[in-house]
């Protein structure tokens, strides 16, 4: 199993969406909205924990580096997106994920016709990340409406657990006391302005 600093350096190499922000070596590649040293430790974590990943859920996509990572490290068979592709590098995810199966929804997360498209897919996801619109409400609503959608003993990964200006911290503070899930951990950078990662797993 790789080291913290192995992945690290993976992400780093791998290529940034913007270096002042989220650090890395160079702008591009996958094109990553992840602070290296935040992403590394919670993939693993989830890696340590020896649970399969095979599906895997992902909520405001991007460039799809983030799924890149996830697809790199676990390999998941089945691979969900939903994204509204109103960000920039949108147009990026072909040549990111490119050789990578994904099924995407297009729209946005909170509505019921997305959510309804989800679960007509009908998987139950190992593992998820939200990381979409970031103000109290919608972070909320992301969670209460794809959450369900986890196995018992699935990963919940939400971005920008540091951001106090927005909604993310206040849920993951409220999770933390949900006893549906059990904390698992939350990473800041150590060298970048905070972003945050927190990790939560379902119970039973």
């Amino acid at each position: 199993m790789q080291s913290v600093d192995e992945i690290i350096k993976f992400v780093e190499d791998a290529g940034s969406d913007d270096i002042p922000t989220f650090g890395g070596k160079r702008v591009g590649g996958i094109f990553v909205q992840q602070v290296p040293d935040e992403i590394a430790p919670c993939i693993q974590a989830i890696l340590e924990s020896g649970e399969p990943i095979k599906s895997y859920l992902e909520i405001g996509v991007a460039a799809g580096g983030t799924t890149y990572l996830m697809n790199h490290y676990f390999h998941p068979e089945t691979i969900v997106l939903v994204d509204t592709n109103e960000h920039p590098r949108c147009v990026n995810r072909p040549q990111v994920l490119v050789g990578i199966r994904t099924t995407e929804v297009i729209g946005k997360s909170g509505d019921d016709s997305v959510r309804d498209a989800v679960v007509g897919l009908g998987h139950v996801f190992d593992a998820m990340m939200i990381d979409g619109v970031h103000y109290y409400e919608n972070v909320k609503k992301d969670v209460e409406m794809y959450a369900t959608l986890l196995r018992d003993g699935g990963f919940l990964m939400l971005h920008d657990s540091a951001l106090h200006q927005w909604g993310v911290p206040r849920v993951v503070a409220e999770l933390k006391e949900n006893p549906a899930f059990a904390f698992i951990g939350e990473w800041t950078s150590k060298t970048m302005t905070l972003c945050g990662v927190a990790l939560f797993q379902r119970l039973a």
